[in-house]
This record gives structure tokens, sequence and C-alpha cells, in this order.
């Protein structure tokens, strides 16, 4: 699957290089003018009768400079545009955008239709990300009836590890699944920065409540939302191999919440394919301390390469000579 997430921050350092395109075009329309030895003829005659008067010869080229230049053209207006679409790492900048992760603890993530079992592979995945992200500020919920902060804000990976191996449905004191109770406790700890964060809900299912609740949390604040779906939805008829009794993964009011919260849905995978998706939606989403720290990179220098190639044709004997 290729991804064009980048696309949202693709933009130009140097637009105002595309004038340079409409002079080359000028340029080139004037040659092909100037060229032209018809151009008296057209003001007295008439299409039909100069075509029957002109003998064409083979005077055109499918390959020449002029025709070449138009090729030219436009990688190099592109390198001078300077094209980017991310910024440049910097020493001197930090990651103060916070991470809360919020686990639904209840009954139906200890079935085994994904093993061992929902739950487990839900803190796999977890530790996969964290992994991933290193010692950055991450906040963990577990919810289920009610919604408790298991750690605040820390960049002590560790801590979180030890206190997400304990997880359980017995240790919740409120049974049921109820996503929404998490809303406040979201709140709270993403108040604690300035920058824009992103809350992690890692679930199986949620209600038309939640999904009105969420959406009304995420109109008033600029945060996005990464639901984590974990399981698998209801099996086909013919497919005996898995058990009846599993309640399926609630994909559609997953993917219903996400949308209506301007958010985005990740499915598991077998491999750590989600665990990358994640992770890339995060960073996307950063923003750094001082941004003037980070200079955008410019994208446009590999397209000096097929400019010196595609200049390679004017070493060619006579080949000036067809201008």
């Amino acid at each position: 699957m290729i991804d064009i997430t980048f696309l949202q921050h693709f933009h130009f350092l140097r637009p105002y290089w595309f004038l340079a395109f409409i002079a080359i075009f000028l340029i080139l329309r004037y040659f092909s003018q100037r060229d032209d030895s018809l151009v008296t003829w057209r003001k007295i005659m008439s299409p039909e009768i100069l075509h029957h008067l002109t003998v064409k010869g083979n005077a055109s080229y499918w390959l020449s400079p002029k025709k070449l230049t138009w090729f030219i053209a436009l990688p190099l207006t592109l390198l001078l545009m300077g094209p980017t679409w991310q910024q440049q790492p910097s020493p001197f900048s930090e990651n103060n955008a916070i991470l809360v992760i919020a686990l639904d603890v209840s009954q139906t993530m200890l079935q085994d239709d994904v093993q061992p079992s929902r739950l487990l592979r839900a803190k796999q995945k977890i530790l996969q990300l964290l992994a991933i992200r290193g010692d950055t500020k991450t906040a963990l919920i577990a919810f289920s009836g009610s919604a408790h902060i298991v750690m605040p804000v820390t960049d002590d990976q560790a801590m979180i590890q030890h206190f997400l191996d304990v997880l359980e449905p017995n240790l919740m004191p409120v049974p049921g699944k109820l996503p929404q109770s998490i809303l406040p406790l979201v709140n709270d700890l993403l108040a604690t920065s300035t920058i824009p964060g992103t809350l992690l809900l890692i679930g199986d299912g949620a209600t038309s409540a939640t999904d009105t609740l969420f959406a009304d949390f995420f109109n008033l604040h600029t945060d996005q939302l990464i639901v984590w779906a974990i399981g698998k939805t209801a099996p086909k008829a013919s497919d005996k191999s898995t058990s009846t009794n599993i309640i399926p993964l609630q994909i559609n009011q997953l993917q219903s919440l996400a949308n209506n919260s301007h958010g985005r849905l990740v499915s598991m995978t077998a491999d750590q394919t989600d665990v990358l998706a994640v992770n890339r939606f995060i960073k996307h989403n950063l923003v750094i301390v001082e941004d003037k720290s980070r200079p955008w990179h410019d994208a446009g220098y590999p397209l000096i390469f097929i400019i010196a190639l595609l200049y390679l044709f004017w070493f060619r004997k006579g080949w000036t000579l067809q201008w």
C-alpha cells in the first residue's frame, strides 16, 4: 500500500520560480515563429493552398534541441521551485506533543479470535509502538465501564510497560464498555501541553453514544484521534474454524467513530504494518517547540541527475546547428 499521507505537507519553498517555466515557454515559442519560413505566405494564402504548394521534406526531427528543451523545462522548474513535504531533523528541537494511549480492558478483549487474546495482542502492539517511539511523552489510560489513568504523562517507557503488563478486566471496578468515559481524563492530560497531541484508542468496539461524544470532543480540540481496531470481524457462514461464541470486532462502529471525529482507523495486522502506520500518523501530527529551528528539506535535488542526463545530448556533433 502506497503511503500518500505526506501530501498533506507538500508545498514549494520557492514557488516564484514558476515564472522561469513561463519564460522558457515564451523563448521556445519565439524560436518556433522565427524559424517558420512560411510565416509571410500564411498572411496571404489560405492553409489549404499553402499545404498543396509546400514540400515538407524531412526537416522535422523527432529529437531536436527545441523538443528536448521542453522535457528539460519541467524538471528544471521543479528543481528551482524546491518541492518539499518534510522537515529536517534538528538537534535543537524538542517534541512536546503528548500521546495518550487508551486501552480497552473489558471482558470482550479476553476473546481468543486473535491469539493469545485480543488484550495480550494489544499489549504487544503497544510495546512495539513504544519501542519505535522511544522515550517520548506518553500517558496510559485503561477503560471498561469506567476509565482510569494508569500512568500520567511520562517519557519513561519502562514505567508504562510495568503497569501495562498487569492490566486485566478483573482489576476494573465497573464492568462494561464505555470508551467515552476516557474523554474527561484525556482532556486533562492533553491540557498540560499547548501543542496538539494524539489520542490512540485501542479496542474492539464502540456505541452510538461514543460516536456522538467523541465527535463533539474533537470538534472543540485540535488534537487527533487514531482508532486501533483489535480483533476479527464476523466470520463468513462457510467458515467453521471460528467459534460462534466470539463477539466479532465492531469494525463499522469504530470506522464511524474515526470518521466523525476527523481521525484515522488502523486495523490490526499479523506483522508490524499496523504499528508502523500508527507511528506514522502520530509523527505527522507532531509539532515542535520552535518550528523555525527545523527547516524544510528541499527534495528537488535528485532532479539534477535527470537534467544532467538530458543535457548530454548537447555534446552530440552538429546538435546545436539544429537550432
